[in-house]
């Protein structure tokens, strides 16, 4: 994969995660959840988000440096 499809593909993966966090948001808007749940999910999906940004970020900076070298 290259350097630009990474960033793509992190981009693509961070927007998912905001629309799954909106949809934790109107779970509990219509009932479905009660906030501490939809809460729960929220705290999920960030630190996934975190851990999987994380990861890329790792994976772009060594196809960087392999690049150059």
């Amino acid at each position: 994969m290259m350097k630009a499809d990474l960033r793509t593909e992190l981009d693509l993966l961070n927007r998912n995660v905001d629309e799954m966090v909106r949809l934790c948001q109107c779970a509990t808007d219509a009932g479905v959840w009660p906030a501490q749940q939809a809460a729960r999910y929220t705290a999920r999906l960030d630190s996934l988000r975190a851990k999987l940004n994380a990861d890329f970020q790792e994976l772009i900076t060594l196809r960087e440096h392999a690049d150059q070298g």
